[in-house]
């Protein structure tokens, strides 16, 4: 489904932590703190970084919780793997009251079954879960990238507001003591005493999401993820019950080389995409409907947002109160969505299937 790039959308994301976070590297130092935050080696020196791994990982467990809550039996669980002429145990069947079994393992079953399933990622993005089209499964690789976040500032409160603090060493961490609590007294327990170090409040990381031939609803699953951010409803790395993990996010708007800012977007120069809309994958394929899609996938947008030439591509830029309204449109689209995605599932399998059998099979 990667040989074409039908349509892309770029981001950079501002992440500032509103309290201290720590992800922990996993290797306690020899006369330091137990617990220690990931560095790596960047610009000749070691840097503290949110690894993009990470963060996908709280967006794909994010947005699973939000599915879920808008309709279960819709999102799957990739560790819950159907067992043959097995009976599910009590756990799995609690679990399947809310999620599907694993896409990944459903579809190297099928192609064990039959090997010529194993080039037909019409199929396999046809019939995964709404998480699994956007993130990818052990069978599939996903629309979204998320890079490595650096920091690249510190803010600083002056009279309730928010400024950049000019700082030349922004790799400082705080050192952070804990203990154990004796269950039978109630008081700190011999011997429990533990150290970590966490990055302080008011640093800035910053990151890159990448979109790759992406439908209108999984946009607004970005959305989401970005507003639950800047809400602070979203704490990320290790101690997030004791406090720990606080952030929010914004989106730069800001222009960089040929990244216009905001939510920039890339498709083919000369598309006929008109400047008060913007195009899914579905729109682009049209007829074309194997893959899952619905020609009406498409979102309104209030104000005109003409493209820029930019070599081989046509570049958009949603900034102000064109991203807002995207914003709105593509999060209603995706809720939308998730409520009758069966009624969708259903509908689109029968017609892509008669497409299918009817049509040479290329991969877009």
């Amino acid at each position: 489904m990667l040989k074409k790039l039908v349509n892309e959308a770029y981001c950079v994301l501002h992440i500032t932590t509103t309290g201290p976070i720590l992800i922990k590297s996993g290797y306690a130092t020899v006369s330091g703190p137990d617990m220690t935050p990931v560095r790596t080696y960047r610009n000749g020196r070691l840097e503290l970084f949110l690894p993009g791994s990470s963060l996908k990982g709280v967006f794909r467990s994010h947005l699973e919780k939000i599915i879920c809550s808008l309709m279960p039996q819709v999102v799957c669980n990739p560790f819950l793997k159907k067992k043959n002429n097995k009976q599910p145990t009590t756990l799995e069947e609690e679990a399947l009251q809310v999620y599907r079994h694993s896409c990944g393992d459903e579809f190297e079953k099928r192609i064990k079954a039959d090997k010529t399933l194993a080039d037909r990622t019409d199929v396999f993005y046809r019939d995964s879960c709404p998480t699994c089209r956007l993130f990818g499964s052990t069978s599939f690789i996903g629309r979204m990238a998320i890079s490595d976040a650096y920091i690249v500032g510190r803010v600083k409160s002056s009279e309730g507001d928010q400024q950049e603090e000019a700082e030349e060493d922004y790799q400082k961490v705080e050192q952070r003591n804990g203990v154990g609590i004796d269950r039978l007294t109630g008081g700190s327990s011999q011997g429990a005493l533990f150290e970590l170090e966490v990055v302080p409040g008011g640093t800035v990381f910053e990151t890159e999401i990448h979109l790759r031939n992406f439908e209108c609803w999984q946009l607004g699953m970005l959305f989401v993820v970005v507003q639950d951010m800047k809400d602070q409803l979203i704490r990320i790395g290790s101690g997030r019950s004791r406090g720990l993990g606080k952030v929010t996010a914004t989106i730069d708007e800001r222009e960089r080389g040929w990244h216009l800012g905001g939510l920039t977007t890339s498709t083919m120069r000369g598309s006929q995409e008109a400047n008060k809309q913007l195009w899914g994958l579905g729109c682009w394929l049209g007829d074309e409907q194997r893959y899952g899609t619905t020609k009406e996938d498409f979102l309104e947008v209030s104000e005109s947002v003409a493209g820029r030439d930019h070599g081989i591509r046509t570049l958009r830029s949603f900034k102000g109160p064109a991203l807002q309204t995207l914003q709105e449109k593509a999060i209603a689209q995706f809720s939308t969505r998730m409520q009758h995605w069966a009624e969708y599932a259903n509908a689109l399998t029968k017609v892509a299937e008669s497409v299918s059998s009817t049509t040479p099979q290329q991969e877009v």
